[in-house]
């Protein structure tokens, strides 16, 4: 044996060695057992399903941009804007397959697929151009580490099975009927389900591919979204010195970071607000660099996107109907001057007006049109005096609408509004509605910039101050006219628009700094104080949350959801496992139903009780009524009761549901006092007792 063969058999066997040694301690010290390998790769699962159907929207999206610009945009905004638009494509098409009965999940993966094919093309066009991209505007240390910080906090939270109210009693739950049933269906007593879908129709997608964990990333995914677009238009339009601090100005409010990690659709309503915001400005910018003697097709691509953008917002919440209405009379507003006075350039300015409001209605239209051949009214519930509405009438809709119980029209708190808006005391969420304290320490600069400092604006600082104002009036009348309305979390879209305001006000402080007193410098320290502050809560509550375990496979989901629930999962648990199949469940004073797999029917308003003492007068006429629907079981929250008995007493009739309790009901199983399951027992003509 030469030398040479010697050495590499003595490699050899050195090598094997090694793999001995660490093979045989590894698997009797096992570093990590296999629920930790089964939860790492769940995890990574569902992040996996949320890319791809990110890369999926932004490869639809990149090619409708292309079709409406023209190669016209720069890759960070056919990147931001185009994954955007792509998963509005992507939300609508998907409402066209449950329509037509198609929600299974071999035509997801199928599907998918096939969009995967037809994206891939434009992807990689992205990508080859991405290779000469170059970030010209890197952020400071700082500001990475803050985002940093709270975007895996978020994460983190994200990726746990969901918690979240809303996402329990309608953002997830609609999209689980409508999954166990393979089509979006009619007839459900839960008024929620009839609000615009774009966002649920991309739960339901994700769901079918994956579940509810990856249709929660699918919301994560817009904060990043909208971090981008704030940064855009700060950038474009008030200069490139604004484009950070906007973006710390955004990410300072802890509401978003909360949101990110639940499965609701506030953030993607506030993302296509200001992207269809931001479409109109690109038109205002056009046509003040010297483009206004005609409008070009350059010109009207960007309003026909502007008004995709209103159309897809109006696709996610009623109220998104500012942005619309405000972006239209900008529009209009603008163009009016753009050629001589007469009848003519009248003309023009009305056709882009109506051309916007067209597409626009266009875009949002499925959602109407699915309410009005379902309910029979487009706007259901509401409205219900012009149009009608199933399973409504005046008791339910004065219920809901709960006019003349906000704040009023006291002078005091209206000034104090954007006070009490930051503390948060008056909110009916008060996790979800945090908005930070920097908006509120940079309005009276803003203000006063707005006031005094006319002569070194950008052109668009007067539109976007229309914007926010807008969103700030009609949320404001919304707090005076029901107590309901209080949440700061339906003003995101206007707190949203202030952010590049707010930045380029903030990089314009150095204008006020003295030879004796540096104030931009001193604010700065006040901002990376709050920031730090910031980060701590944030850190703590998600400490709280705990999510570490669940994510490393030392927790099971069942164990997770009992721990954050606590009494509202055992209960689900226990009647899923309890009560036989084919039992109808009415829930009184609680609307969350996510988590049943029977048929139950929940609360969703919190009027089901005083709606049937309204409709029927007695108990025996209630149960009767339960009887004829086929009713077998009910849940009565009473942690619920005691909440509504607290804040409406004069809506609980004490006498009725006593009657009910002693005559038709006979307890099944209480869980923690909190919720009481009862077996509805009713016979013609003969009441029965619990205690026989």
């Amino acid at each position: 044996m030469n030398k040479s063969t010697a050495r590499w058999l003595i490699l050899g066997l050195l090598v094997l060695w090694l793999f001995f040694v660490l093979g045989s301690f590894f698997a009797v010290q096992k570093p990590f057992a296999a629920e930790n390998v089964v939860a790492v790769g769940r995890t990574l699962l569902d992040l996996l399903v949320a890319i791809w159907l990110c890369a999926i929207s932004l490869g639809l999206g990149a090619w409708l941009l292309n079709l409406l610009s023209r190669d016209g945009l720069d890759l960070d905004e056919i990147v931001i804007l185009g994954t955007g638009l792509g998963f509005g494509l992507f939300g609508l098409f998907v409402f066209g397959l449950g329509m037509v009965g198609l929600f299974h999940p071999l035509v997801a993966y199928t599907v998918t697929v096939a969009l995967s094919l037809a994206a891939a093309p434009q992807l990689w066009r992205l990508f080859r151009r991405s290779r000469i991209w170059q970030f010209i505007d890197p952020p400071p240390r700082l500001v990475v580490i803050y985002l940093t910080t709270i975007g895996l906090l978020a994460l983190s939270v994200a990726l746990l099975p969901p918690t979240d109210w809303d996402g329990l009693f309608y953002h997830l739950t609609a999209p689980k009927r409508y999954l166990e049933a393979g089509r979006i269906v009619s007839g459900i007593d839960v008024p929620h389900f009839s609000f615009p879908s774009l966002m649920e129709m991309l739960f339901a997608w994700a769901m079918l591919l994956r579940g509810d964990i990856a249709a929660k990333l699918l919301h994560f995914s817009f904060v990043l979204l909208l971090t981008g677009l704030v940064y855009m238009t700060a950038r474009r339009f008030l200069g490139p010195k604004s484009a950070w601090p906007a973006v710390v100005i955004l990410a300072s409010m802890p509401m978003l970071g909360t949101l990110a990690g639940w499965a609701y659709n506030d953030l993607a309503l506030a993302f296509y607000q200001l992207a269809s915001l931001y479409a109109v400005l690109c038109f205002l910018q056009l046509a003040k660099s010297g483009q206004r003697s005609a409008v070009s097709g350059r010109q009207l691509s960007i309003i026909a996107l502007s008004a995709i953008f209103a159309g897809l917002a109006m696709g996610l919440k009623y109220t998104s109907f500012v942005t619309p209405v405000v972006v239209g009379l900008l529009l209009l507003w603008n163009a009016l001057p753009t050629t001589p006075y007469g009848l003519r350039p009248m003309f023009h300015a009305l056709a882009l007006f109506l051309l916007f409001c067209l597409i626009a209605l266009l875009v949002a239209s499925p959602w109407y049109l699915r309410n009005w051949f379902f309910t029979g009214n487009p706007v259901y519930p509401f409205l219900y005096g012009l149009f009608g509405g199933a399973f409504w009438d005046n008791f339910r809709a004065e219920w809901y609408a709960a006019a003349g119980t906000g704040i009023g029209w006291q002078p005091s708190t209206l000034l104090g509004l954007p006070w009490l808006l930051t503390l948060g005391v008056r909110d009916a969420n008060y996790w979800d509605g945090r908005t930070g304290p920097l908006l509120l320490l940079f309005l009276p600069l803003v203000i006063g910039w707005t006031l005094f400092r006319r002569d070194n604006r950008p052109a668009v600082f007067n539109a976007l101050l229309f914007y926010v104002a807008a969103h700030f009036a009609f949320w404001t009348l919304g707090v005076i006219w029901s107590k309901a309305l209080w949440q700061s979390r339906l003003l995101l879209p206007g707190l949203v628009g202030l952010a590049p305001i707010t930045g380029w006000v903030w990089s314009e402080l150095p204008r006020l700094d003295t030879p004796q007193f540096s104030f931009s410098r001193f604010v700065n320290i006040a901002v990376v104080l709050t920031l730090t502050l910031t980060a701590i809560d944030v850190g703590l509550l998600t400490m709280k949350i705990d999510p570490l375990p669940y994510l490393i496979g030392q927790e099971s989901r069942d164990s997770y959801l009992t721990r954050q629930l606590g009494a509202y999962y055992a209960t689900m648990q226990q009647i899923n496992t309890d009560l036989p199949p084919g039992s109808t469940i009415v829930f009184l004073w609680e609307p969350r139903s996510y988590y049943c797999q029977l048929d139950c029917r929940p609360d969703s308003i919190l009027d089901t009780f005083p709606h049937l003492v309204d409709q029927y007068h007695t108990a025996d006429a209630i149960a009767q009524s339960w009887h004829e629907a086929g009713v077998t079981n009910v849940l009565i929250h009473r942690n619920g009761l005691q909440f509504v008995e607290n804040e409406l007493p004069e809506t609980v009739d004490t006498e009725v549901l006593s009657a009910l309790e002693e005559n038709y009901l006979q307890p099944v199983f209480d869980v923690a006092g909190a919720y009481q399951v009862f077996t509805f027992a009713f016979e013609e003509g003969n009441l029965l007792r619990a205690s026989d």
